[in-house]
């Protein structure tokens, strides 16, 4: 039975969801839908408001608008009609964050805080990509980009402190907790590489997108384990291939409709992470 203090933690980080969720759903109207050409190398539109189509500028290296207030109020900064949040995003992100509340529990995020704050930024970053997708089929570089240089320090930083509180001896870091950093990156690396080849060898069934946020999955799942990396990413391919046969069943698409395929690897990514599926994890 949970104790009491877990179900605070989940509790509370579940409202701090919900809140977080409803300012950074704003952003999802912002991005349009992209589908150039073979032959067709026009960048995608840059954020701009749904209304008037003026371009709404973002702060450099943060996933957040740089229009002060507009995460409360969503007032577009040419037009001033209100942009409205996603509320699948609101709810998203609240669910995700009593999820990690509910698997850390109290003593584990007082053990390793910055596992749980990078599990938090995660789930945040990935509602609102997952809803982007979902909604336009992209996975935009104003989002992405500003992810890893938050998320990178966050889960080295995890994986450093989980291997040395496991290391007998004084705390003091040594050469063998660094290294646990390796696992972490190899991830990344890895899955980046794997994503791209798919996208190499066959470009029309793996949007630049999905590539794109390989990295970031890699790196979360390298944090537990190559196991963790081999299980999330037959999680994201399973689960997407049966919504495709669901959606065929049910004559909602074809063989040949694009089904966006980044909320399925944030999803499995979570899925292993939070379910704590044994890995085989080195740390």
């Amino acid at each position: 039975m949970p104790a009491i203090a877990d179900i605070a933690l989940a509790l509370g980080l579940g409202a701090a969801g919900a809140a977080h969720g409803a300012a950074s759903g704003r952003l999802v109207p912002l991005f349009a839908r992209h589908e150039p050409g073979p032959d067709d190398d026009t960048p995608p539109p840059p954020p701009a408001c749904p209304h008037c189509g003026a371009p709404v500028p973002f702060v450099p290296w943060l996933p957040a608008v740089r229009v002060r207030g507009y995460a409360r109020t969503g007032g577009c900064p040419a037009c001033a009609r209100r942009i409205p949040s996603s509320a699948a995003t609101a709810a998203a992100t609240a669910l995700l964050f009593a999820a990690v509340g509910a698997t850390q529990g109290a003593a584990g995020a007082a053990a390793n805080p910055l596992w749980c704050t990078a599990l938090l930024f995660f789930s945040a970053a990935g509602a609102v990509l997952a809803a982007i997708d979902v909604r336009v089929h992209r996975l935009p570089n104003a989002i992405v980009g500003p992810a890893y240089p938050a998320a990178v320090p966050l889960v080295l930083g995890a994986a450093v402190l989980e291997r040395a509180a496991r290391s007998p001896g004084p705390s003091a870091l040594t050469g063998t907790d660094l290294l646990a950093a390796a696992y972490p990156l190899g991830g990344m690396a890895g899955l980046a590489a794997l994503y791209w080849l798919l996208w190499f060898i066959h470009p029309g069934g793996m949007g630049w997108g999905d590539v794109k946020i390989a990295g970031l999955v890699g790196l979360y799942l390298g944090w537990a384990g190559p196991g963790a990396v081999v299980a999330g990413t037959v999680a994201a391919f399973a689960a997407s291939a049966a919504y495709g046969i669901v959606l065929l069943a049910l004559r909602r698409a074809t063989r040949r409709t694009q089904i966006p395929f980044g909320p399925f690897m944030i999803g499995g990514a979570l899925a292993v992470l939070l379910a704590d599926v044994p890995a085989g994890t080195p740390l």
